[in-house]
């Protein structure tokens, strides 16, 4: 839910009307498909949120990234 605030096909957060980049992270398929983008922005860099703006709490990076580390399993 931090993510699809702005990366979801209607954006639900004010001043954002497109998902950014065209990237959607609203249902596990493209969470998948953009597995290797969230690794960077959101695990590595921490570039996204931009400004932490949704306020991700490290365990939550920790868990991205044992997830990805496992493989990015749908299930």
């Amino acid at each position: 839910s931090r993510c699809s605030m702005c990366h979801a096909r209607e954006p639900l957060w004010e001043g954002v009307a497109i998902a950014p980049k065209g990237v959607h992270l609203e249902t596990p398929e493209d969470i998948w498909m953009n597995r290797h983008g969230i690794e960077m922005q959101a695990v590595r860099t921490h570039a996204m949120p931009p400004g932490n703006i949704t306020e991700v709490e490290e365990d939550e990076r920790r868990v991205i990234a044992a997830w990805l580390a496992a493989g990015a399993p749908l299930q």
